[in-house]
């Protein structure tokens, strides 16, 4: 499946809403723009080379076409997410902004505004109130501009188009690369063949698109991949070594260490203790992805713990 991910809007055209529990999202990106509100813990995030840890109530804004991933922290991380095209706010689609943090750029008082705002609108969305399309429209617009002309903004020129699509292009077949053959031996050289370009090369780009080096990015796959077995239970921790692809144990416990802090045998105990954080919405995820998206009752009932938590102004 691509990781160019299809955004669809099914509900209003141009833009969708929804709550995500994320433990891990592979990288991906989409074309359209992307607010994120941290509601319920802290959650990792890898953008174009830079990492930080986004904590409840930050506020995050991608671009179209710049790359993420996802991941948890202590444990997984439920977040709003707002995706709205280009063509619906009436705006280039090579026009980005040069930050992903609107906390630098608004004050705390529009902060509290855009989180105040963007409950009410999701509050309408799930619950598809009479004339909620308009209101949502009107009130998705407002929202994205009283963030947009405050953040600082460029419009890409045609050659920086045209490299940007290019690079996103080469990005997701290496993603996607990675999803079909993670089970199994992975070598760089042989995707770097496949483009026509040197092993050297390649390492490079996807250090700067990624930020991380290609063997990092493929364990972290094969360790979600395991870890989503694990969860699922009814396998050997041997058997789930071999499926996720690493290639002796020794180092599949390595990485698990490095990533989890724990050794596989403490983690299946660990998890057994505490039960699976997941919320079972029916949302099949791609490979190395784990993530759920929730249903409508799921998504009423979140609302409705986020009023009694006191935010300010909820209806």
């Amino acid at each position: 499946m691509s990781e160019i991910e299809v955004v669809k809007h099914n509900k209003i055209n141009g833009m969708t809403a929804f709550f995500n529990n994320v433990v891990y999202r592979s990288a991906h990106l989409h074309s359209d723009w992307e607010l994120v509100w941290i509601i319920e813990n802290s959650m990792g995030i890898d953008c174009e080379g830079t990492s930080f840890v986004a904590r409840e109530g930050d506020l995050v804004l991608f671009s179209p076409f710049q790359v993420h991933e996802f991941m948890k922290i202590d444990n997984s991380c439920t977040f709003m997410c707002l995706q709205v095209s280009p063509v619906f706010l009436g705006i280039s689609n090579t026009m980005v902004s040069k930050s992903v943090h609107p906390a630098d750029f608004l004050t705390q008082e529009e902060l509290e505004r855009v989180r105040t705002q963007l409950y009410k609108m999701m509050k309408k969305y799930v619950m598809e109130d009479n004339l909620y399309q308009a209101y949502c429209t009107g009130r998705c617009s407002l929202l994205m501009y009283s963030i947009l002309s405050k953040m600082p903004m460029s419009v890409l020129s045609t050659e920086e188009s045209d490299s940007r699509n290019k690079r996103s292009e080469r990005l997701v077949r290496m993603i996607n690369y990675v999803d079909r053959n993670y089970t199994h031996k992975v070598r760089l050289c042989d995707f770097a063949e496949s483009e026509g370009v040197s092993l050297c090369y390649m390492s490079h780009f996807i250090q700067a698109s990624l930020g991380q080096s290609f063997q990092n990015y493929l364990n972290t796959v094969r360790f979600n991949h395991a870890c989503a077995l694990i969860s699922n239970g009814g396998m050997k921790l041997y058997d789930i070594f071999n499926a996720s692809g690493f290639s002796d144990y020794k180092y599949f416990v390595k990485t698990f260490v490095e990533k989890s802090g724990l050794t596989p045998e403490d983690y299946s105990k660990s998890f057994a203790r505490t039960g699976p954080d997941i919320r079972n919405s029916g949302y099949e995820s791609d490979p190395g992805t784990e993530e759920i998206i929730f249903n409508r009752a799921q998504e009423i009932a979140l609302l409705e713990k986020i009023k009694k938590q006191g935010w300010k102004n909820a209806d």
